[in-house]
């Protein structure tokens, strides 16, 4: 097939237009942290993202599968996605705001949390970039200190997403370690995790994953951070 009818079918069937796909369905991980979610090279993705090249129809199903969006879409364009933007809930709603005691209790399930809830405040989900939730799963919580400074600095409002507890690189997450609960990134390291501080003064903390159930706890993953400009 010469190169110009290539072309036209691509732009035809929407195929072209995969990358751009594929950049939502990254949703801001970076290419490691998502070549390792759907378990394929770095270097086939930054392909794939630069429109070099297209994936097989197996590791299409594969991306579709692991990032949850409907193949037919991740191809061609075709069909609903829950990461376009008309497919946005326009609603405000009132997310609680989750408050620590003193001395941090360990939360054995989501629904621990609620005991934690002491007000509300309103939030437009439109200003959200992805949907892949439920309401109810979303909690605000004050950021304290600057161990993820720059990213995040002391006083940041931030909202994090309850029923995302499985730890995956490259994503900010809020965790309970010892008697701690604090915000950090998860790292994969076989058989321990590490968790980074984006501010280089404060050292990475190795937890063993055989300890985990009784030194480590995801509560959730940061999904959205408001800056305090004061």
């Amino acid at each position: 097939m010469k190169d110009l009818e290539k072309k036209k079918l691509l732009e035809s069937t929407g195929v072209i237009d995969f990358n751009k796909r594929l950049q939502l369905a990254q949703e801001g991980m970076s290419g490691n942290a998502f070549a390792k979610k759907v378990e394929m090279s770095e270097a086939v993705i930054r392909d794939y993202l630069s429109g070099k090249t297209y994936p097989s129809l197996n590791r299409l199903a594969i991306i579709a599968k692991k990032c949850e969006v409907p193949i037919e879409w991740l191809a061609t364009g075709q069909g609903e996605c829950r990461l376009l933007p008309n497919n946005t809930v326009n609603t405000i709603v009132n997310i609680p705001i989750y408050q620590t005691n003193t001395d941090v209790e360990l939360l054995d399930e989501v629904k621990g949390i609620k005991n934690r809830i002491t007000n509300l405040l309103p939030f437009d989900l439109n200003c959200l970039k992805s949907h892949d939730f439920y309401v109810d799963d979303l909690f605000f919580y004050w950021a304290k200190g600057d161990s993820m400074s720059p990213t995040i600095s002391d006083n940041d409002t931030l909202i994090f997403n309850a029923s995302n507890i499985m730890p995956f690189d490259g994503y900010i997450y809020l965790i309970k370690y010892g008697d701690t609960l604090g915000i950090k990134r998860i790292q994969n390291h076989g058989k321990y995790l590490l968790l980074l501080s984006d501010n280089e003064k404060y050292p990475s903390i190795q937890i063993d994953k055989l300890n985990m159930e009784n030194d480590f706890q995801v509560i959730g993953r940061i999904i959205c951070i408001i800056k305090d400009l004061s």
